[in-house]
Formats: structure tokens, C-alpha cells, sequence
């Protein structure tokens, strides 16, 4: 009896899955050429399948890219284990990011809990399609030489990433690139990992992202495949128009790119990116390091956490790949970013101890105040942008 129910159930699930599709097929067909995401959701208790199907365009490019949405999202296995889970388990989540822009559609599914081998696991699928074709994106829609892009940024994670992930690596190869399994949005490109290449301690399999301001000089200059957004970023601004976007992202309490602004409650951060390792400590307070890979070489501050992250939130951001507009980190230099905003309201030079105390290299601290944030440009001995950091004054 007991198996003839969980047969049931699992049959139920399944249809109830296939008409969803049916749904959104329909929905499809029915609507305008406009197309948008669906988030296709079925929950049993605490767990959950949630995945993405374009809806709008009503022709076969868009039917395609839903089967492939669930073929290669294993949409199927997930929905039998969602059904055969025992409560008090381990659970099963399935999630999605979606970027839908242009020519393009991305995506990236995040299951974590009960794998379709029964064993508990964190697995990514990522997703990238050209809407007018149906056909995956690849490297070569978007850079001049994926070759040369992919050494830079295979560079990059090996100079960059062992020092801040430290010991809370599982398997540790960051090379090669896994160029196939990428998803993009208006920042960037994220590539994600096999978990028997590059995984974490958490259990999470690793993950590589880059801003399109940091592949800038790799970028095609015109091609459909780039987002609005993006091809919109590219064009140089002059100084005046630096200095004013500067300004009025700083005021807001933001850095651009970054998923954290001031005042931010430091557990709901936590909540959705994951804290990569016991924060560490500078004056008066805690750098936080989160797991999520937007946040690769971004530190969240907050306080000394005397009352717990739930009693907390965010006072700085500080980032060591950070692009305000034009002025960014690894090539602007100091002379140059003070003719764009100006002499400083004060400067700082950071001797080797006070450097050490605030893990930076020796170098000199500019400090601009927008309203009630405070801007941290800090240059290295060779005069370059090192870091930015934002603060409330």
C-alpha cells in the first residue's frame, strides 16, 4: 500500500509538472512577441523545484530552449526525488538566476540536497542561448579571442583566488576554465565548475566571475549577442560624467556591480550568498568574505559582531576589482583619478604597519565624502588603484 501511494504521488508530481509546461507553451503562444521568464515552481513541505521557461515568443526557438531548460536542468530526476522525500531529510532545493536581454537569455539552476543518485550534493547547470536561433552562446560571441581571454582570466584565478579562499577548498584546480558551463547578466560572466574539479568545503562546486568591465579589452566591439546594458557600458564618459555617476552611486550607499549596499542587514547577506570562512578582523570591526562568486575579492565590513550577524549590518564595502565608471582598480592611476574628482579631502599614507592592520599593501589613502558616504581610493607604491572602499561618514 505504502508503495502504491508513493507511486501515486510521484505520478502526480509528474503531471502536475507536464502541465505546467503545457501552461507555459500556452501562455506563450497567447501573448505578445515580448519574451519573458516564467518561473515554474511546485513545493512539497520544505522543499522545492523552482526552474525557468521563456514564455511569449510562441514559435519552436522558444520551445527548444525550454526542453533544453530541462533536459540539461535534469528538471525530471529533480521532480522524482521532490516527490520521494522523507520529511526530516535532507531536502531537496532547486533555484535559478535568469538574464533575459536583447538577443540573449542566460540562466544558471542551483540544486542543492538529494542528487539523482540518492547521495547529498550541490550541483550548477548554466545556461546560455541566442533567442533568435535557439543556438548556445559561446566565448566567441563575446570576445575577440577566447583563446587569449581565457589565459587572462585562468591568470587571474591563480594569482587571485588561492589567497582568498585559503584552506576551505575541497578540490582546488582552478584550471582549465570551464569554458562551456557559463552564464552571463549585465555585469558579467560567471563560469561554473565540475565538483570533482573545484569545490569548496561547504559542499558548494566552485564558480569563476569576472565583470565585463575587467574583459573590456577582449570584448567584441559590435555583436548582437551583447546585452543593451552592456554594449551601453562600453562607451567611454568624459570626466565630468565620471565624476557625477561616482557621486550619485556613492550617495546611495552603493558600489557599482556590487549586491550589498550600506545599512544592508549583514544575515539576509548571508542567507543568500553564504559566508566563506569566520570573518577577520580589522579596527573596530569584521571584513566578511561570502561564498557566492560575485563576490570574489569583495569583502563586506561590519562590526565586531558582539551581538551576532542577525544584530548587524553593512557599514563599508571594500573591493579590489572595482570599476567607478572609469576609474578602476589595476590601471587608473592616482593623478589621473584626482583630475576626475578632484583634490582630496584628505590623504593617508599607509606605512607598513598600518598597511598590515588593514591587509593592504604600503601605499596612500584618498578620501572624497558624496552626502553622508565617505570614498576610499587607497594606490599602491606604483601610484595605481589598488582598492575602493565605501563607508558612512
Amino acid at each position: 500500500m505504502r508503495m502504491f501511494l508513493l507511486w501515486r504521488r510521484t505520478v502526480l508530481i509528474a503531471l502536475c509538472c507536464f502541465i505546467l509546461l503545457l501552461a507555459s507553451a500556452a501562455l506563450g503562444e497567447v501573448s505578445t512577441a515580448t519574451p519573458s521568464v516564467l518561473a515554474v515552481e511546485t513545493i512539497i513541505g520544505e522543499n522545492r523545484v523552482r526552474y525557468p521557461q521563456l514564455q511569449g515568443m510562441g514559435n519552436e526557438i522558444e520551445q527548444s530552449i525550454n526542453n533544453a531548460i530541462v533536459e540539461r536542468g535534469k528538471i525530471a530526476q529533480r521532480m522524482v526525488t521532490l516527490a520521494t522525500l522523507q520529511p526530516g531529510g535532507t531536502g531537496l532545493q532547486v533555484d535559478f538566476e535568469a538574464f533575459l536581454e536583447g538577443d540573449v537569455f542566460s540562466a544558471v539552476i542551483n540544486a542543492r540536497g538529494v542528487m539523482e543518485n540518492g547521495r547529498n550534493g550541490q550541483a550548477y547547470v548554466a545556461l546560455c542561448y541566442r533567442l533568435s536561433t535557439g543556438e548556445p552562446l559561446t566565448l566567441d560571441d563575446f570576445f575577440t579571442d577566447p583563446e587569449l581571454v581565457v589565459s587572462y582570466m585562468e591568470e587571474t584565478l591563480e594569482e587571485t583566488y588561492p589567497d582568498e579562499l585559503g584552506s576551505y577548498v575541497e578540490n582546488g584546480a582552478l584550471t582549465p576554465l570551464p569554458r562551456d558551463s557559463f552564464s552571463i547578466d549585465s555585469d558579467g560572466i560567471t563560469f561554473y565548475y565540475d565538483q570533482d574539479q573545484f569545490s569548496l568545503v561547504t559542499g558548494t562546486s566552485g564558480a569563476a566571475h569576472f565583470y565585463f568591465d575587467e574583459l573590456n579589452d577582449y570584448l567584441l566591439s559590435e555583436n548582437d549577442a551583447l546585452p543593451v546594458t552592456l554594449a551601453l557600458r562600453l562607451v567611454p564618459l568624459r570626466d565630468e560624467q565620471i565624476k557625477a555617476a561616482i557621486a550619485y552611486k556613492v550617495s546611495l550607499g552603493e558600489l557599482p556591480h556590487i549586491r550589498a549596499k550600506l545599512g544592508d542587514p549583514m544575515q539576509a547577506l548571508i542567507d543568500e550568498y553564504r559566508l566563506l570562512r569566520e570573518p577577520d578582523q580589522y579596527p573596530g570591526g569584521r571584513y566578511c568574505q561570502l561564498e557566492a562568486p560575485m563576490f570574489r575579492q569583495i569583502l563586506i565590513l561590519t562590526d565586531a559582531l558582539a551581538k551576532g550577524f542577525e544584530n548587524s549590518k553593512v557599514l563599508g564595502l571594500l573591493s579590489y576589482r572595482c570599476n567607478l565608471f572609469g576609474i578602476q582598480t589595476g590601471s587608473t592611476t592616482q593623478e589621473r583619478w584626482r583630475e576626475i574628482l578632484g583634490t582630496p579631502e584628505s590623504t593617508v599614507d599607509f606605512d607598513e604597519m598600518l598597511a598590515y592592520t588593514y591587509g593592504l599593501p604600503v601605499g596612500t589613502a584618498d578620501y572624497y565624502t558624496f552626502e553622508s558616504s565617505q570614498l576610499f581610493l587607497y594606490a599602491d607604491e606604483d601610484s595605481l588603484l589598488y582598492a575602493v572602499r565605501l563607508t558612512q561618514t
